[in-house]
């Protein structure tokens, strides 16, 4: 039943197409993002589970946080 409902509506091949080319773009611009991600900052972020509260409070200090951005 439903494959005949679906070949009678006119234009249903161009949604399959445009979700396919919305999901590589989605792809690429996550990638895209993924790679243009500071290596640094990372690497400290990774850190922080790891560190005392002690050592996470003088971390924090917001002049520094923007200094890494």
């Amino acid at each position: 039943m439903i494959k005949n409902v679906l070949t009678h509506i006119g234009g249903i091949e161009g949604y399959g197409i445009a979700s396919v080319a919305l999901f590589f773009a989605f792809f690429i611009g996550m990638l895209v993002w993924a790679f243009r991600l500071n290596r640094q900052r990372l690497e400290d972020m990774g850190r922080l589970p790891l560190q005392d509260d002690n050592v996470r409070a003088q971390d924090s200090n917001p002049q520094t946080d923007i200094a890494h951005e």
